[in-house]
């Protein structure tokens, strides 16, 4: 009975969070294709219900600093045709606003501005320091790498759930990219289970925020006109690898959601397929661990 009042306690007040997200394949011993990445958000709830004038109720908007890494699976060597995947660097800044009608439908709009390049984005020199001096394991070689350039993208989302039961949830999220970086669109399905309101699974909610746990059982399913940070550019060929990439791509996902206001902690378990033909491992396992603080 306690434990389901606490679940009923909303943090009304809270209209700003601070967060890090981390991604990392180090938790199944391995480092390779998709190997880390990590994302520092800011965001902030600008207009409630109560304030809202027309049918868009709550308005937020959310900042990201975010660093993505790409290795081969055979990180020792230095010859381009032992690597299965190209070396990529990717570090951005990102902009988000989000309109929402209610915590169940919503929509955004956005951008990503940044580079790629070993050196440029920090990438070779952050790997390389963890793994010599936490890892006590020898530097990545870095040999080849998909070349630096400066990279501009938008893209735009589309937010909904229905209930299924009383205790389920159909949960669904579109997205597109389109850019120098990435030219993609998705969609994201699922089941969603639990005490906490909204669409918590994508993205820092704020439009309903309350103690409690939910769980989520779902797939990305993703089609990719071109992707930077494997074949380089699509205007010249700058790609120092003759890899073929995957056009279509899924990741399998299971994950839970733990908040205990004014602290949120969210783990993710993803299974993606192969994103280049051949590569030596068909799928990829990687962990993204959430942890954020309501202000």
């Amino acid at each position: 009975m306690l434990f389901h009042l606490l679940g009923l306690i909303t943090f009304g007040n809270a209209q700003k969070y601070i967060g890090l997200n981390v991604d990392n394949d180090l938790y199944f011993k391995s480092d390779r294709y998709y190997t880390s990445g990590i994302f520092v958000e800011y965001g902030k709830l600008t207009n409630k219900s109560a304030d809202s004038l027309y049918k868009w109720n709550y308005i937020s908007k959310h900042w990201t600093i975010g660093q993505e890494i790409n290795t081969p699976s055979l990180g020792s060597t230095s010859l381009i045709s032992r690597m299965d995947y190209p070396y990529n660097g990717w570090l951005y800044f990102g902009y988000r606003q989000e309109f929402f009608q209610n915590p169940d439908f919503g929509y955004g709009l956005g951008f990503q501005i940044g580079t790629t390049g070993a050196s440029e984005s920090l990438a070779k020199f952050f790997q390389n320091t963890y793994h010599v001096n936490i890892l006590n394991l020898e530097p990545l070689t870095w040999a080849v790498s998909i070349p630096q350039a400066f990279h501009i993208n938008i893209n735009g989302s589309f937010f909904w759930g229905r209930f299924l039961t009383t205790k389920l949830k159909w949960v669904n999220h579109n997205s597109a990219q389109l850019g120098s970086f990435r030219n993609t669109f998705k969609t994201r399905i699922g089941i969603q289970s639990g005490s906490i309101q909204g669409l918590p699974f994508f993205g820092n909610r704020l439009e309903a925020l309350q103690n409690g746990i939910s769980f989520f059982l779902g797939t990305e399913l993703e089609y990719s006109l071109h992707d930077y940070s494997l074949t380089g550019s699509w205007l010249k060929d700058n790609n120092p690898f003759s890899l073929i990439p995957n056009k279509f791509r899924n990741i399998y996902q299971v994950g839970f959601i733990y908040q205990s206001l004014p602290w949120k902690a969210n783990i993710m378990l993803n299974r993606s397929s192969n994103y280049i033909k051949n590569q030596n491992y068909s799928s990829h396992f990687y962990l993204k661990i959430s942890l954020h603080f309501f202000i």
